[in-house]
């Protein structure tokens, strides 16, 4: 039941997910052609973030302008739980291809540096907060009232990165010091609560909802 949900999502972002299959390969070595001191920590954490917001975003836009589409859904024996937990699964099954595509990015561009668990760790974590926040918010207030979160989330983003990477900021993310296995579980535990407290959340909302 969850996985023919997840699947109706990438059916919807058909169209689309071959455009951001590319935009996330190219996004490493476009910013680190232009932010070299930034490797590809940088490059990798914009490529995930624009890649599950974006599809998340047309998802959304796309059950906004058919309403009768998750009313159905919600007639047929899918319950309303299962349709928001399909969203966060969603998120996580673009999150891994994402993962994929940067680690074939090493390969071809070595200067990106290796892709090791604690990025993934520390990005996995980076991302699900934003989300953990974008969810509940969709769910009570609708999708137009936040797609303005989306449209600020998209644009502060390479700004936000670009001003801590500024050489005279001198921020930088020293994940040599920390153990590699305490710092992955570390990020993926907090990650992986922060997202199931906003899954309760969402399908709270979800479930007091009138779709009427």
């Amino acid at each position: 039941m969850l996985f023919s949900l997840v699947r109706k999502d990438f059916l919807i972002v058909r169209k689309y997910a071959g455009i951001m299959l590319i935009a996330s390969f190219l996004i490493p070595p476009f910013m680190l052609w232009r932010m070299p001191e930034a490797t590809g920590a940088m490059g990798f954490t914009l490529a995930v973030i624009f890649s599950i917001f974006m599809l998340t975003q047309y998802v959304s836009l796309k059950e906004c302008r058919y309403p009768k589409a998750t009313t159905l859904l919600c007639a047929l024996p899918y319950p309303r739980k299962m349709i928001v937990l399909s969203k966060y699964c969603f998120c996580l099954m673009i999150y891994a291809v994402c993962c994929l595509v940067f680690g074939i990015d090493t390969i071809i561009f070595p200067k990106l540096g290796v892709f090791d668990i604690r990025m993934a760790a520390v990005v996995f974590l980076a991302v699900t907060i934003p989300l953990s926040f974008y969810f509940p918010a969709l769910y009570k207030l609708g999708y137009e009232r936040t797609k303005f979160v989306f449209v600020i989330i998209i644009m502060a983003s390479p700004v936000l990165f670009a001003f801590l990477f500024k050489p005279e900021n001198a921020v930088r993310f020293h994940l040599d010091r920390i153990p590699t296995t305490a710092l992955a579980v570390l990020s993926v535990i907090i990650g992986l609560v922060v997202f199931s407290m906003s899954a309760m959340l969402s399908v709270r909302f979800f479930e007091n909802s009138d779709l009427a």
